[in-house]
């Protein structure tokens, strides 16, 4: 059994602002997101499928992907590590047919999500809505969905309270671990580490053994698939146009139909690269 690990870090417990997610603030950085990724590990020691599995890779999926230090491969001989940015699919980089399950540690609630910690999808500079096939989108969905294409569940997801409420009906045989309640958008009651850590591994013993026993099913979206974004401003617009089959709905919107969710989840990505570069006209 492979499992897949993608991590993000607006869910983490113990994070509620930007300075804590970058390298600006060392205080935060790495420490929460490893300490997290630690009790994982834990619980899929003490699983019942501990000896069916015999790697974890973990997608270091926050910002350029260089938040976990590569020591951390030392807390398991089983441990791979993704990290770096410029990568196919991102945050589900190195995702095929051999793995069993995923797990998202650390991700949050999308874009308008109220009291949601640093709410956004995929862009918190530019991306005002998403949506696929008329569905309001989170990145927990988005890379759901990816995962299906490869007819394998996403089995465990760790984040804020404004994420488990958007997951609950849609996700219901996933173990969704409330890490946060916010209170606005900096703003968040953390839980106590220790029942936290208690709650991760007795989650993760529960997800592999729903992995084991089928009781999950892959998250998917019907064919074809239509992606919807509505930039902050017009210039994000006018700068993603650059991108072949590409419609313009409005001043703000686009549009992007096709039928591979491969190639949605890559055009989506330059899509929210291609409107960075707008953030920078007109200076």
């Amino acid at each position: 059994m492979k499992i897949y690990i993608s991590t993000d870090m607006e869910g983490l417990p113990g994070i509620n602002s930007w300075h804590q997610v970058s390298d600006k603030d060392p205080r935060f950085l790495n420490k929460y997101l490893e300490e997290t990724l630690q009790w994982v590990v834990d619980g899929v020691r003490a699983s019942k499928q501990n000896s069916n599995v015999d790697q974890i890779l973990v997608c270091d999926s926050h910002a350029l992907g260089e938040n976990i230090s590569y020591d951390f491969t030392e807390y398991d001989d089983r441990l791979y590590l993704l990290r770096g940015g410029l990568r196919d699919y991102y945050m589900m980089a190195g995702l095929d047919e051999s793995f069993s399950t995923v797990f998202f540690v650390g991700y949050h609630a999308g874009v308008g999500a109220i009291h949601g910690i640093m709410d956004h999808t995929y862009s918190s500079a530019s991306v005002h809505t998403m949506k696929i096939n008329g569905m309001r989108m989170n990145e927990t969905l988005i890379n759901a969905a990816f995962a299906g294409e490869f007819g394998m569940p996403v089995s465990l997801v760790i984040g804020d309270h404004a994420l488990v409420d958007e997951l609950k009906d849609t996700l219901q045989s996933t173990v969704l671990i409330e890490t946060k309640t916010g209170l606005s958008r900096f703003a968040a009651i953390m839980r106590p580490k220790n029942v936290l850590k208690r709650e991760v591994i007795a989650g993760v013993k529960t997800a592999l053994d729903r992995t084991y026993d089928k009781s999950i099913k892959p998250y998917k979206f019907n064919s074809p698939y239509e992606l919807d974004v509505e930039f902050n401003s017009t210039e994000m617009a006018d700068e993603s146009m650059l991108i072949p089959d590409l419609k313009r709905i409005d001043g703000r919107r686009v549009k992007y139909t096709c039928t591979s969710y491969a190639t949605l989840i890559q055009t989506m990505l330059a899509v929210v690269y291609t409107a960075r570069v707008g953030t920078d006209m007109g200076k």
